[in-house]
């Protein structure tokens, strides 16, 4: 039997390799090629590599499609399949076909593909692409050479399978698949492929009995509802989905809130400590989504956020609630009038502790961990006045009415108000399901990669089958996006509160011991039973980690009615109280990133350190918590990568050391960055974290791969399988390599672009080792983005200026540049270090390719060798000229990343 597998190697070595293999593509790091089954333990001995046979089956919910058979054949007819047994003939006209390729994905396909008539969509798993495709281009796409196999999206896969398992429902039912889930039975999302698709759609919407409730051209999203929710809705729907352009379909639920000692618990004493780091959060502004804020008024509020509020926002009801209130889009302001959960979340994230000095029971002062930040926030809770009581007993009196249909919105407000940092301690939906809130969230990051989002893992966590384990995937959206850090909840450490059982509050939900009648807060290395588990349907890793959430004590709104306690009241003071859930464990962690991104802007000098090194950092410090998963294991979908420990990464113990890298430009298919380190003994762990942001998608579009080599050959893969097996991780974007005893000598470790159909793709690297050589001071990044206009046909161009005021020697040297331009042939790059040497980088090469995105180092130019040895201070210049005229571009981004001699 013959497997397809890749075979990682590069220059010289492939040069060898490929006249003994059946190559099917090469690509700059590795082979792809078809060897026999029984040859693959000959060539694992010597080669890193990949079996990929299993990754071309394409998985469509729970259909899978065989795409050995064709279904196209190559005059662009479709031919029998068993996948499409039963299916309609499709009319003539445009279509939205699976593309697959040969392997992973390069640029210069996609580029053939639109040459040849096709419209890109959106990226697929399986190495495939969504295209639309009318007749005549459907034949050329069937023919090119590296087009594996084509068919058509099928109009039925585009209906999120939890949409028809839930048709018939009765107007009264509201109650979802977990048991906190609320919906309103016949409310729909419609995401189209692109505006125009869904501009023509909605008349056939409309005839298909349909109320339009809303558009957003930018999300390409309709909400609709069908007033007799009956068992004919499952046809409806599947008519919808064979309108032109439908992508997909998805049932409406409405978000819900997710809801001092532990700061301690996260192992904070150092990082703010007086004899330590001393972080606050000073600089820093963060955003929070939630309920209200006390008064919503600065000049009023709560008095450990007084002087701190760069900005209140309150958003009114959504039309998807018109139809069942009296009170259509109405705004009761941003107070906090209900439970005071927004103002609780607040005061975790940045609290000052102003109205706790001097309290009995109080050690210091009930504050958040970052302090000095200041506060942009955002709030989305309303009062709902029902049409029907029925609506009131089952939904409550407030709900989160106020989030708009695209999160976007909500994160450029907060965006455009200085916000890095976003908290959002809600959710819903189906379990484990990207949501379309999911890819509006990863699209946001992955358009403003600075953007770090935190979201809580839900409190669906339950034994309700009684067979004393909770059960699995539970994760609702947003929480099960790609780009955001979900936060589950580990136990607090609350002695007072040892009487209170997880079965006592929930006897329905933990009916059998050991949850029954286990305490809520006695054991900081036991999760909470509530706090939901992973992973998502396409399995990947959730929660990331996890941070205290039973009877955490913080801020309580001055609003609130007098008789509420929330988990408990606080008696020395009316200003706090004790509130629990994943809603809690999400602002601590949210500190947490505060404090983190401080350290690498003040510390380590990176100016605007990406979302995903944040995240990297944040999960190279977590410690697993023992008895959830695998024995060994990075990782597990219970607790994620572990509970959060902050000193462990901004602090470690000597003489182990930290060193945070930002990589930006990133990789394309097949490339690949290498890095050694040199490890001083075996006597403390090597970890290794690399984070990226993907491209929106429901799976894994772009894929990296973290492989590290020992001084003695042993290979190792990010987040691998406790039997030692080497096989890359195809669905996460967060990898994780921790050896316990590394032996001592040279390391190296490189990072894959393995497919990458959106690229380049950048990404972040955490490494905690005792190297005995590197120091975290002696790498430096440093980066600009001018968006300088590129004058045509100029000798001059433009120059753009990096200073770097900390003086040292260069040991190695990299610099990323970022320029589009219609036609990177006219352009010449050079780069002018301080002493005046000039270093040609690019010069008027690609001919008539787009944009520049490209790191240049000694295996790329290596005239930069002669900069070893040079002094590191001054101003370093970077030129870009356009020689020629016509075509235009702009200097949109570049960055330095020195490492300094011992």
């Amino acid at each position: 039997m013959y497997k397809t597998v890749k075979i990682f190697c590069s220059g010289s070595e492939q040069e060898r390799l490929v006249q003994t293999l059946s190559v099917i593509e090469r690509y700059q790091g590795f082979i792809l090629a078809s060897i026999q089954e029984k040859q693959i333990p000959e060539y694992a001995a010597n080669y890193p590599m990949e079996d990929i046979t299993d990754q071309y089956t394409v998985r469509l919910d729970d259909q899978v499609i065989d795409t050995s058979q064709p279904r196209v054949d190559t005059k662009g007819k479709e031919i029998s399949h068993p996948a499409y047994k039963g299916k309609k003939r499709l009319q003539e006209g445009p279509h939205h076909y699976l593309v697959q390729f040969v392997g992973p994905i390069k640029e210069e396909w996609l580029s053939q593909v639109k040459k040849v008539g096709g419209r890109l969509r959106a990226p697929f798993e399986s190495f495939c692409y969504i295209v639309q495709l009318d007749s005549n281009s459907l034949a050329k796409v069937a023919t090119l050479p590296f087009v594996r196999w084509v068919g058509h999206l099928p109009h039925d896969a585009r209906i999120d399978p939890s949409a028809l398992a839930n048709v018939g429902r009765k107007a009264e039912d509201v109650y979802g698949e977990l048991p906190r889930t609320r919906i309103l039975p016949g409310l729909y999302e419609v995401e189209f492929f692109d505006e125009d698709d869904m501009k023509a759609g909605i008349k056939q919407i409309e005839e298909y009995g349909f109320d339009i409730l809303e558009k957003n051209k930018a999300a390409r999203l309709l909400l609709i509802q069908h007033t007799k929710a009956d068992a004919k809705m499952a046809s409806r729907l599947k008519e919808l989905s064979a309108i032109h352009g439908v992508c997909n379909i998805r049932e409406r639920s409405f978000m819900r809130i997710s809801n001092d000692v532990a700061t301690r618990i996260m192992a904070t004493d150092i990082a703010v400590g007086q004899s330590g780091l001393q972080l606050s959060g000073d600089g820093e502004v963060i955003g929070i989504c939630d309920t209200g804020i006390d008064t919503g008024d600065p000049e009023s509020i709560h008095p450990d956020f007084e002087g701190r509020v760069a900005a209140v926002i309150n958003y009114p009801i959504t039309n998807q609630f018109s139809r069942f209130i009296n009170n259509p889009e109405g705004n009761d302001g941003p107070a906090d009038l209900d439970s005071g959960h927004g103002t609780h979340v607040a005061g975790s994230v940045l609290g000052s502790g102003a109205a706790s000095v001097g309290l009995a029971g109080v050690n210091g002062a009930v504050s958040g961990l970052a302090k000095k930040a200041k506060l942009v926030f955002q709030a989305v809770e309303q009062e709902m006045k029902w049409k029907n009581l029925s609506d009131y007993q089952r939904l409550g009196r407030y709900l989160l009415a106020g989030i708009p249909h695209d999160l976007r919105t909500l994160f450029a407000d907060a965006y455009e108000l200085n916000a890095r940092i976003h908290s959002n301690s809600w959710g819903g939906g189906s379990p484990g399901v990207y949501g379309l809130q999911c890819s509006q969230l990863d699209r946001f990051v992955w358009e403003h990669k600075d953007f770090c989002v935190l979201v809580a893992a839900g409190n669906d966590g339950t034994d309700q089958d009684g067979d004393g384990k909770i059960n699995p995937m539970s994760v609702t959206s947003p929480g099960t996006a790609k780009n955001c850090i979900t936060v589950g909840a580990s136990e607090n450490d609350r002695p007072a509160f040892s009487g209170t059982t997880y079965g006592g509050w929930w006897p329905n939900d933990y009916p059998v011991p050991p949850y029954r009648t286990d305490p809520m807060s006695n054991n900081t290395a036991q999760l909470a039973a509530f706090s939901s588990r992973g992973p998502t349907k396409d399995g990947r890793i959730k929660p990331e980690v996890v941070a205290p959430g039973t009877f955490v004590l913080s801020t309580r709104s001055t609003m609130i009615a007098s008789n509420n306690r929330g988990w408990s009241g606080f008696p020395s003071s009316k200003m706090y109280f004790y509130m629990g859930g994943t809603s809690m464990a999400t602002p601590l962690c949210a500190g947490v990133v505060a404090l983190i991104r401080e350290y690498l802007r003040k510390q380590k000098k990176i100016t605007s350190p990406s979302a995903a090194l944040l995240k990297a950092s944040l999960i190279a410090g977590a410690i697993r918590l023992p008895g959830y998963g695998a024995a060994g294991a990075v990782s597990d979908n219970e607790q994620g990568f572990g509970r959060i420990n902050l000193d462990a990464v901004l602090a470690p113990s000597s003489p182990v050391m930290a060193e945070f890298i930002d990589i930006t430009p990133g990789l394309r298919t097949g490339e690949i960055y290498t890095k050694q380190i040199d490890i001083a003994s075996n006597n403390f762990p090597l970890r290794i974290v690399m984070a990226y942001s993907d491209y929106p998608g429901s799976a894994l579009v772009n894929n990296l791969n973290l492989i590290i080599t020992s001084p003695e050959g042993k290979r190792y893969v990010g987040n691998q399988a406790v039997d030692g097996l080497l096989n890359l991780d195809t669905k996460n974007n967060v990898e994780v390599v921790h050896i316990t005893r590394p032996v001592a000598g040279k390391w190296s470790f490189e990072i894959s672009g393995s497919n990458i159909p959106q690229g380049p793709q950048d990404f972040a690297l955490v490494i905690l080792a005792h190297t005995g050589v590197l120091s975290t001071d002696q790498l430096i990044q440093l980066d600009t983005s001018p968006k300088l206009a590129i004058p045509d046909n100029s000798t001059q161009g433009v120059v753009s200026e990096i200073e770097v005021s900390q003086a040292g020697i260069i040991n190695s040297f990299r610099v990323g540049v970022e320029i589009t331009h219609s036609y990177i042939g006219d352009l010449r790059v050079s780069l002018t270090a301080p002493d005046g040497s000039n270093f040609i980088l690019h010069d008027r090469s690609g001919a008539s390719a787009n944009d520049i995105i490209q790191n240049y180092d000694v295996h790329t130019t290596p005239s930069l060798g002669a900069l070893n040895g040079m002094p590191i201070q001054g101003t370093w210049k970077l030129n870009v000229a356009d020689l020629a005229r016509r075509d235009k571009g702009k200097l949109q981004r570049w960055n330095l990343e020195i490492g300094l001699a011992p």
